[in-house]
């Protein structure tokens, strides 16, 4: 697996040591910036039999086991929810059932055999576990004792966005390797070279993260964007009830989303600051600023932040839509 180009360096750093390479990592740093990538480039840079300036060949056996996803000393684990495996055969009535949202220990348990038992190629084994704050109590505690007495040439990964959320424990038996996003110029290159047209204005949507911004360009998240935007932008305010009649319950994560990025730029443009998020928006930022009130901005970026942690949970998203528009409208008449 290729590694992207602002991660190259860090890396190299990391694997200059290849042969003193500690037993567990956990990679940190914002959301949209290539942090799972990262973790698989070290993975296969690590299982690769003829590394080529410390990173993977690409052609070696180990390499091609890896790009046909079938490599015997690499395991990872993510949430159910989160995995894009999916059991065709199954029946609907068991295919229906809501997904796990965390990392079970079930899940931990079952790579105990992968850790303990002799590689198969003779090299390392690495396991990769995202995102780590994920991880259900029992399953991080289950981990812990794999930490405590790792196996010899066995590499533990761990990928979080909020490094805060995982057992301290787990932490502090972990190297801590945190990552950053690319400088703007280097975020617009290669946005360009993936095809985005308008790469500027999705890496600002964005908030500056690449992998996010190219996610955010899609037709369908572009659309959504504008319909959620220019009701925000409204002189009048949002209509509460008409957007969220429109929206299902798999649109209310972006739609808490791009809230928040609105409402953090109001903050910004109240405080005579600049728009981070949505730059050409500035006039309608300014207008829509004028009237708010920067405590009930606050307010609502907290539970803008709360409702984005739990906006995959089961709830009635309609009812959901309506409160956070709302309570937008309260906070900026």
């Amino acid at each position: 697996m290729s590694a992207l180009p602002w991660h190259r360096e860090a890396l190299a750093r990391l694997l200059a040591s290849r042969d003193r390479m500690p037993h567990a990592l956990l990679v940190h740093g914002r959301a949209g910036i290539g942090k799972v990538e990262f973790a698989r480039s070290l993975a296969a840079s690590i299982l690769c039999e003829s590394p080529q300036d410390c990173l993977a060949c690409g052609r070696c056996e180990s390499c091609h086991w890896l790009s046909q996803g079938n490599h015997p000393d690499y395991r990872e684990i993510v949430p159910e929810a989160a995995s894009e495996e999916e059991d065709e055969g199954e029946e609907s009535a068991k295919s229906d059932k809501p997904k796990s949202l965390v990392i079970k220990i079930d899940q931990v348990r079952a790579v105990a055999d992968f850790v303990s038992l002799t590689t198969h190629r003779d090299g390392y084994r690495v396991l990769l576990i995202h995102p780590a704050e994920a991880m259900h109590p029992a399953a991080a505690n289950a981990l812990l004792k794999t930490l405590e007495e790792p196996p010899p040439r066995t590499l533990i990964v761990l990928v979080s966005d909020q490094p805060a959320r995982v057992l301290a424990t787990i932490r502090s038996r972990c190297q801590l390797v945190g990552l950053t996003p690319p400088d703007r110029d280097a975020a617009l290159r290669w946005l360009e070279t993936e095809g985005i047209a308008d790469a500027a204005s999705a890496l600002a949507a964005a908030g500056g993260a690449p992998l996010l911004a190219r996610e955010l360009a899609a037709p369908d998240e572009a659309e959504l964007r504008k319909r959620v935007v220019n009701e925000l932008a409204r002189p009048g305010g949002a209509d509460a009830l008409a957007l969220a009649a429109a929206l299902d319950k798999e649109s209310i994560p972006r739609l808490v989303f791009w809230m928040q990025t609105w409402v953090q730029d109001l903050v910004r443009v109240r405080m005579a600051g600049e728009p981070r998020h949505h730059v050409e928006q500035l006039q309608a930022l300014r207008a829509r600023s004028r009237g708010a009130d920067l405590e009930a901005l606050f307010e609502l970026d907290r539970g803008l932040a709360e409702a984005r942690r739990l906006a995959s949970h089961p709830l009635n998203a309609r009812l959901v839509a309506e409160h956070l528009l709302m309570a937008y409208n309260q906070a900026t008449r």
